[in-house]
């Protein structure tokens, strides 16, 4: 897939056809005998089954063979297009050919998880090297904004009381999320919260292609201090209107998104495989100097 997606939650039985098919594609009575523990199954009962277990997930498919496999590159040679998964993509992807959405969240909290909910999302998609949408709305958290948290993001219950939940706001923001890549200024943060608010409210999981500005930074500005959203956008001369509002911090991460795939481009770094082999590239380390035996001019008082 080029961008993330959603499928159904796993389950059991699906993670172990994960596990079973890992080691290359499989006749569906064998399939469904082994994860289902029904060895022998009628094939038409088999086959049943398995359309109806692997329905909305992109991760299994099946070959043109009648054989069920994992949709991966390596399992691409033995499926039958039409089972293929759309905008299959690879290493070879150009990277000004990608479409991206830039994604920020508003919190009550850091716990995505258990009690924390998001209060405000934004998400913005950058294509051709340019903003092409904006999504932005308050998210009602259903608890209380702990007051340190209001006024860091001037974000108050009175604001949020009547705005929609979450579950009313999946369908939109899911329409500008799919296909995209999803990109955030400390990714994990938001992507663990709009996954788990996700799966909370559709029981589906988002998965696909995802991007870290505040780890890009680190491979394209190595020459400044720090890589905060404040300290990048400075260098690229970006206005953040609105800190720590979604809006305005994902509009201000968009901008210097396109200006470090700018600078990617110009370094010779224009595919997909290509930056995830830099991002993953480990900074050489510095080796300790020696001291010099030589005496050294004395230039203040050490006695004092």
């Amino acid at each position: 897939m080029r961008g993330v997606y959603s499928e159904p939650e796993e389950t059991l039985l699906t993670t172990r056809a994960l596990k079973y098919l890992s080691a290359g594609p499989a006749d569906v009575v064998d399939l469904i005998g082994h994860i289902c523990s029904l060895p022998g199954a009628p094939r038409i009962v088999a086959e049943h089954m398995a359309h109806a277990m692997f329905a909305g997930r992109p991760q299994f498919a099946l070959g043109a063979d009648g054989r069920w496999m994992l949709a991966d590159v390596s399992a691409a040679a033995y499926a039958a297009p039409k089972s293929r998964p759309r905008n299959s993509a690879g290493a070879s992807d150009a990277l000004h050919e990608l479409s991206y959405v830039v994604v920020d969240t508003e919190t009550t909290g850091g716990s995505h998880w258990s009690y924390d909910k998001i209060t405000e999302i934004a998400a913005v998609v950058v294509k051709d090297g340019e903003i092409a949408e904006v999504f932005e709305t308050l998210v009602n958290p259903q608890r209380s904004i702990p007051p340190f948290v209001s006024r860091l993001t001037n974000i108050t219950w009175d604001m949020v009381k009547d705005a929609p939940t979450f579950d009313r706001v999946v369908p939109d923001l899911m329409r500008v999320l799919e296909g995209n890549v999803f990109v955030a200024h400390n990714a994990n943060f938001d992507w663990r919260f709009i996954t788990s608010e996700i799966t909370r409210a559709t029981g589906h999981q988002l998965r696909g292609r995802r991007l870290c500005t505040v780890k890009m930074a680190r491979k394209v500005l190595p020459q400044i201090s720090r890589r905060s959203l404040d300290y990048v956008a400075r260098y690229y001369g970006v206005e953040i209107r609105n800190r720590h509002r979604a809006g305005g911090d994902a509009i201000a991460t968009a901008k210097c998104l396109i200006r470090m795939l700018s600078d990617l481009a110009d370094r010779g770094c224009g595919t997909w495989g290509e930056l995830q082999t830099l991002l993953r590239t480990q900074p050489g380390r510095r080796k300790n100097r020696r001291h010099s035996g030589l005496p050294t001019p004395v230039t203040r008082d050490t006695t004092a």
